[in-house]
């Protein structure tokens, strides 16, 4: 076993490993005071595990993803920070999955096998911390994931983004105008999806909802108001005027059996007040948008003519 290193108490390096998902990194150990023949014997006795050259997890410290993300980093380090897919997947973006994507100093140069991206320039505004861990800021994510995704994903992204207050119209405009977004990949298509969502007041309450959105406007229907209130209830969507409210109906985005039932207690109330209500459901939305675009048009064509 070995012991602890002389003067010193293990315990404000070991809080340290602990604040940073159980791993850390030589150059850390020496600022603690240790030597380098001290962190030998640690690797040496299966008190650390390397992951990386001068990256390491303490013995016992479970394996996860956030780990490896630090770990990444600590790799990489200085100025690494976690970016694009993986920070849309840290920062709890829909549809984005568990990975390791990096942006590093442009001549920083590893043999380690990641994605990595080296930015012209990422400044501290556009760099947070989630958990310990080093990660662009929402607006720069949605910015960086502009030029890697699918415009669909993006909007849902933003959607997401703009409903947690991560970000606002306002900073988004400001963060792509500071970095130049003309001749970014992805630019124009990200400045369209804000300007659609200037002077709105409320943004869909889910990827669902902002996929039914979508659905609505392809169409080339009118664009409905956004979880507006009728009464005392609120409708994820709805033609004030016709007075025709459409709501994404489905138990996974419901939070229980007791919210659905109050959902159809709700549909009747609004029915007595003389609204006619489209219930949508994830399944007629994946593979019948068409035919929801021509129900929604037919509905409001007739009421219109009422």
């Amino acid at each position: 076993m070995t012991r602890p290193y002389p003067g010193r108490s293990v315990r404000p390096l070991r809080e340290v490993a602990e604040s940073q998902h159980g791993v850390l990194s030589r150059t850390q150990a020496l600022a603690h005071g240790m030597t380098s023949d001290l962190v030998d014997g640690r690797l040496s006795s299966g008190a650390w595990e390397r992951l990386y050259p001068g990256v390491y997890r303490l013995d016992g410290a479970p394996e996860t993803w956030r780990q490896a993300l630090l770990a990444a980093c600590l790799a990489w380090g200085d100025g690494a920070v976690i970016s694009h897919r993986a920070a849309g997947a840290l920062l709890v973006f829909p549809s984005f999955k568990q990975c390791i994507e990096l942006s590093v100093p442009r001549r920083r140069e590893r043999a380690h096998p990641h994605l990595v991206h080296r930015p012209v320039s990422l400044t501290p505004v556009d760099v947070t911390t989630v958990d310990s861990i080093p990660v662009t800021t929402p607006a720069r994510t949605l910015i960086d994931l502009a030029g890697c995704i699918d415009i669909d994903t993006l909007e849902e992204a933003l959607d997401d983004a703009l409903r947690r207050r991560l970000v606002t119209v306002a900073r988004m405009r400001w963060r792509l105008r500071e970095l130049g977004s003309a001749g970014r990949r992805g630019g124009r298509a990200l400045t369209q999806l804000i300007d659609a969502r200037a002077g709105l007041t409320r943004v869909p309450e889910s990827p669902f909802e902002t996929r039914l959105l979508r659905v609505l406007r392809a169409a080339g229907l009118p664009t409905p108001a956004i979880q507006p209130r009728v009464g005392r209830y609120r409708v994820d969507f709805a033609y004030p005027d016709a007075r025709v409210a459409i709501e994404a109906d489905g138990f996974r985005w419901h939070s229980s059996r007791q919210q659905f039932d109050r959902d159809r207690a709700r549909r009747n109330a609004l029915t007595a007040m003389g609204w006619t209500v489209l219930h949508v459901t994830w399944e007629e939305l994946s593979k019948r948008p068409g035919e929801i675009a021509a129900i929604v048009r037919a509905t409001l064509s007739g009421r219109s003519a009422n």
